[in-house]
C-alpha cells in the first residue's frame, strides 16, 4: 500500500517529492485498483455505448469568439504567475498571491460564461441543482480512468530510466516541504489551493472555455477533448505529460458526457486532494 501512496502521490505535481520505481506498479493495492477501474471502462463500453455514447453528448451554445476568451485568461493567468513569481521571496507570500489570482480570474470567467453561453451558466453546465448527483459519477469516472493515468506514470519512469538512467525519477515539487513543515495557517492554504482553487479554475479555463470552443470549431466532442487534453498535458512538467494526458481526457469526457462542468471539477478535485493526502501519508 506505502508504494501506492508513492504513485498517487507523484502524479500531482503540485504535491509529490519521492522516487517511485517502475516495479512498485506490481503492488497489491494498485493491481486492485487498476481492476476495479477496467470493470468500470468495460461495462461503460458495453453498456453505455463506449466512445459512440458521445454522439449525442449535449452542445454547449456560446457567442464567444474562438478561443479568444480562453487565451486572454490563460495570458492574464501566465502572466499573474510571471509577476508573483518575480516580486515574491517566501512561500507565505507567494501562495496567498496565487491564490488570490486564481480566485479572481475564476470569478472572470463565470462572469464572461453568464453572458457568452446560452442559458447562463446553467449552458456552460453549472447548474446548482445537479452538484450533488454529480459526486458518485465523478468518484466512477476518476475510477475508470486511473488505469490509464497508472499506465501513463509507467510508461514515463519507464521511459526515462531506459534512456536517462536507473536515477531517473519524475519532476516534483517543494509543496510536500510546506505540507510538512509549514505552520498550520499556511499549510492549511496550501491544500485548500491545491484542492480546492486549482481544480475549480483549471476546469473552468480548460474544460468550460477551451474544449467547448475546439468543439465548436471541429464538431467533435473527441477532437475538443484531446486537443484540450494536449494542451492541458505540455503546461505540466514533462515527465507527468502522458499521465496527465490521460487524466484530462478523462476530465474531458465527464464534461462532454454528462453536460454538467461539476463532474469534471469534482473528479479533479477528488484526484488532487486523494494525490496530497497520499503524499502525506507516503511521508510519514
Amino acid at each position: 500500500m506505502q508504494r501506492l501512496f508513492n504513485i498517487i502521490a507523484q502524479t500531482d505535481s503540485n504535491t509529490a517529492k519521492m522516487a517511485v520505481p517502475p516495479d512498485a506498479f506490481l503492488d497489491p493495492a494498485s493491481i486492485i485498483l487498476c481492476t476495479a477501474g477496467l470493470c468500470v471502462g468495460i461495462i461503460w463500453l458495453f453498456w453505455f455505448g463506449g466512445f459512440g455514447a458521445l454522439r449525442k453528448a449535449p452542445v454547449r451554445r456560446h457567442r464567444q469568439r474562438f478561443v479568444f476568451w480562453p487565451l486572454v485568461i490563460l495570458v492574464f493567468w501566465i502572466g499573474g504567475m510571471l509577476i508573483v513569481q518575480t516580486v515574491t521571496t517566501t512561500d507565505i507570500i507567494s501562495y496567498p498571491a496565487n491564490a488570490i489570482l486564481e480566485i479572481g480570474l475564476i470569478a472572470g470567467m463565470l462572469i464572461i460564461a453568464r453572458k457568452s453561453f446560452a442559458r447562463g451558466l446553467k449552458g456552460f453546465g453549472l447548474n446548482g441543482k445537479y452538484l450533488i448527483s454529480n459526486m458518485p459519477w465523478a468518484a466512477i469516472n476518476l475510477l475508470g480512468t486511473f488505469p490509464l493515468i497508472l499506465s501513463g506514470l509507467w510508461v514515463s519512469l519507464t521511459l526515462g530510466r531506459l534512456f536517462k538512467g536507473a536515477g531517473f525519477s519524475l519532476e516534483v515539487h517543494q509543496t510536500l516541504d510546506i505540507l510538512t513543515d509549514a505552520g498550520v495557517g499556511l499549510r492549511i492554504l496550501v491544500i485548500i489551493f491545491a484542492a480546492v482553487i486549482v481544480p475549480v479554475f483549471e476546469e473552468l479555463l480548460f474544460r468550460g472555455f477551451f474544449q467547448t470552443s475546439l468543439r465548436s470549431l471541429s464538431g467533435s466532442p473527441w477532437v475538443g477533448i484531446i486537443l484540450t487534453s494536449v494542451f492541458f498535458a505540455i503546461l505540466h512538467p514533462p515527465t507527468h505529460i502522458p499521465a496527465l494526458f490521460f487524466l484530462s481526457c478523462g476530465l474531458g469526457y465527464a464534461y462532454e458526457r454528462s453536460g454538467s462542468l461539476f463532474r469534471p471539477i469534482l473528479m479533479h478535485i477528488f484526484f488532487n486532494g486523494l494525490s496530497i493526502g497520499m503524499t502525506l501519508l507516503a511521508a510519514q
